[in-house]
């Protein structure tokens, strides 16, 4: 009698399968394209019976940033964390249209032991021969990328140039959009205010919590305004009338930074629409902002939520720089004093020496000059090393 040893089935693990699917915009064709690739890759991996879906990963956005795409993203961090063994994308442009990312990804999933399939381009990443052929197709990628965005970058500087825009879903506080044209609504009254105020001498903290105890919502409905938006507001040319079209420069395609090698030419369009605020009120407004921001550099104003009735009044009498207002750390505490803006600057400021000085005693000179109520009165403040001088 033989008998015949019967060797046990070894079960073979299935392999872990994603894929990464992406399209570049939100448009409704690309949604259905979308759903498509989704459907398309889960009935695919659910045909073969050694793999195991795991997930399927997508964006709706632009291929060139890889760091701003979240469903990429999160596939790299479930392939630091070994879920994965591979990945299949329908090509090197889905992937990305950065080479340097397609290249250094690619080669960081297969340190991981996970390969990545191109369908269109039949390339595996676990192909030792794979690596020229993914390059060159990466450079393509990426060049047609460049391509596709120099096309539209165009485009829109033709139409700037013809005094055309699309306004799209920005809206704008205070205007309603009719036939492609900026028209006065009913919360024109918030932007007339919000200037109203700012030329009474209100700040941007003041304006906001006023206008809104008077009613005012912001263009979302919201019962706040941000100090950054009163100031984008009063600074914002739609409101007298005109439109800067193109206001920042053309940026490169991969790394999203102005591109210094390509020209720039912001058209500025005057008496575009109806205006809201009067070319005199703007014209008075535009001029406070430029002077604070001169005034900025040159440390004699502070954007702060704590001002002083000295800011901008006293200088240094050694090298004529402005004495800016800081809080020092002492043996008995924190304390207010005056320090000359160049030598707060120490090696890269013009050398000045000069003290330091409390602000204690600064305002026990003014008021020994001009009476303890007469901060106002002060027009001019010169600190020596040796004597205070006040005008």
């Amino acid at each position: 009698m033989i008998i015949k040893k019967v060797m046990p089935k070894v079960k073979t693990a299935k392999k872990r399968v994603a894929a990464y699917c992406r399209v570049s915009t939100l448009r409704e064709d690309q949604d259905e394209s979308f759903e498509t690739q989704q459907k398309y890759y889960t009935d695919m991996i659910q045909h073969y019976p050694d793999w195991e879906l795991v997930k399927i990963y997508a964006d709706r956005r632009s291929a060139t940033k890889v760091k701003n795409r979240p469903g990429f993203q999160q596939m790299v961090v479930d392939a630091q964390a070994r879920k994965l063994d591979i990945v299949i994308c329908k090509s090197v442009s889905r992937f990305s249209r950065n080479m340097a990312d397609c290249q250094r990804y690619a080669k960081w999933f297969r340190t991981l032991g996970i390969t990545i399939i191109f369908e269109e381009q039949n390339i595996r990443t676990d192909d030792p021969t794979c690596d020229f052929v993914l390059s060159m197709m990466a450079a393509v990628a990426q060049d047609e990328s460049h391509s596709i965005s120099g096309n539209v970058q165009l485009a829109y500087e033709k139409r700037f140039a013809r005094g055309e825009y699309n306004l799209g879903s920005n809206r704008i506080l205070g205007y309603d959009s009719e036939e492609g044209k900026l028209v006065p609504n009913k919360d024109a009254w918030v932007v007339k205010e919000i200037f109203k105020r700012f030329l009474d001498g209100q700040t941007f903290r003041e304006i906001a919590d006023g206008i809104v105890a008077m009613g005012a919502r912001s263009k979302t409905g919201k019962d706040h305004f941000s100090v950054e938006t009163i100031r984008y507001m009063l600074s914002n040319e739609t409101y007298v009338g005109d439109k800067l079209l193109q206001k920042n420069p053309p940026v490169d395609y991969i790394t999203k930074k102005p591109d210094p090698n390509r020209a720039y030419k912001p058209n500025y369009l005057t008496d575009d629409h109806e205006a809201i605020i009067d070319r005199d009120t703007w014209n008075k407004v535009q001029a406070i902002l430029k002077q604070r921001e001169n005034d900025c550099k040159a440390g004699i104003y502070r954007r702060s939520k704590e001002h002083h009735a000295l800011y901008g009044k006293v200088f240094c009498g050694e090298c004529g720089a402005p004495f800016v207002r800081r809080t020092y750390k002492g043996r008995h505490g924190h304390y207010k004093a005056w320090n000359c803006k160049e030598r707060q600057k120490g090696k890269k400021g013009n050398g000045c020496m000069n003290r330091i000085i409390k602000e204690d005693e600064l305002m026990q000179a003014v008021a020994e000059k001009l009476g303890a109520d007469a901060l106002d009165k002060v027009q001019k403040v010169l600190v020596y090393k040796d004597r205070i001088e006040i005008v």
